[in-house]
């Protein structure tokens, strides 16, 4: 259920001029009893304690290790070490592989931790070499700082939207806060799990959908930006511009799915199918299938689709008899 709006809510919506607020939601998880939900949270505050513990004594080893051993120097090859996995997982993050960024962080990671473990084990005791220090006092920093943030990240009181007239503000605990105005959103995305919504100046939400009152606030944003979203879509079709929802292309020729154009005299209806969408031809039958994961903005395309061929259909019947 929605929270009730507070006095501050109607403040923040003032300095963001959202408008009024209308409602307001917090995304705990709805799974949960309070009492488990609390324990959850507990569990998450020791998990992100530890985390601060090792970043603090990975930096206490870090800069006593550099200060007794002079490693001054040493510390232009850490940087270029990491320069090159960092450089391939961001280019495979751009070019949509983000199962390969996530394989090359933990590759990382793990190379982090045997190289260190190379270190103490391979030199001959009592003598250590100051590398392994220097090694895994980076180590405990990484590690420390991932489980600080994923118990951040994961913590379910965290995060809030407020809806308002005309826009919302997405607030999360310890991170700046997103302010998406209706007009600003350019896409609404559905992946495994959650739903992103991408605003045209860069700023995206993700709504995971194990969150409470996720499905509610996907479907009150999609309502509010239903009529730009429509009205651009629309716009760009009437200028003779094609209009991209994934790998589907809408023009004047007709639909493109990137391998096949199927023209708009073949094309009878857009259908939704189970968890995706179908296109039927006028023979009743499905010139393509697709997923509503991998389809951008489903909605939009449907409704762009019924749009065109209402269209063509009124301009068939006021065609004159010969």
């Amino acid at each position: 259920m929605a929270n009730q709006i507070s006095p501050r809510d109607h403040f923040l919506a003032r300095k963001y001029n959202l408008g009024v607020p209308t409602r307001k939601f917090n995304f705990n998880s709805r799974r949960y009893s309070p009492s488990h939900m609390t324990l959850i949270f507990v569990e998450l505050l020791v998990v992100a304690l530890c985390g601060l513990f090792c970043v603090t004594c990975g930096s206490i080893l870090l800069i006593s290790t550099t200060y007794t051993y002079h490693l001054y120097m040493a510390w232009l090859w850490p940087p270029l070490a990491g320069a090159v996995p960092t450089v391939f997982g961001w280019i495979m993050y751009r070019r949509g592989n983000r199962r390969i960024f996530a394989l090359n962080i933990v590759c990382s990671i793990l190379s982090l931790l045997l190289v260190t473990l190379s270190g103490y084990f391979i030199n001959t005791f009592p003598y250590q070499d100051p590398d392994a220090y220097l090694f895994g006092s980076l180590f405990l920093m990484v590690v420390g700082g991932l489980m600080s943030s994923l118990a951040l990240y994961f913590s379910p009181f965290l995060h809030s939207v407020l809806i308002c007239t005309d826009g919302c503000l997405f607030m999360q605990t310890l991170l700046p806060r997103k302010v998406v105005r209706w007009e600003q959103i350019a896409s609404i995305r559905l992946g495994k799990g959650f739903a992103c919504i991408v605003c045209n100046n860069g700023t995206s939400m993700k709504l995971r959908r194990s969150w409470a009152n996720s499905s509610t606030v996907q479907h009150l944003i999609y309502g509010k930006t239903f009529r730009y979203l429509f009205s651009r879509a629309r716009t760009s079709y009437n200028s003779g511009d094609a209009v991209t929802f994934g790998r589907f292309t809408v023009s004047w020729e007709g639909i493109n799915n990137g391998q096949q154009l199927f023209q708009w005299e073949q094309l009878r209806t857009c259908v939704y199918v189970d968890s995706g969408l179908a296109l039927i031809s006028v023979e009743d039958t499905c010139l393509d299938l697709t997923y509503l994961s991998q389809l951008p903005d489903a909605t939009i395309f449907v409704e762009l689709i019924k749009y065109v061929l209402a269209l063509r259909r009124m301009g068939s019947q006021n065609e004159p008899v010969s």
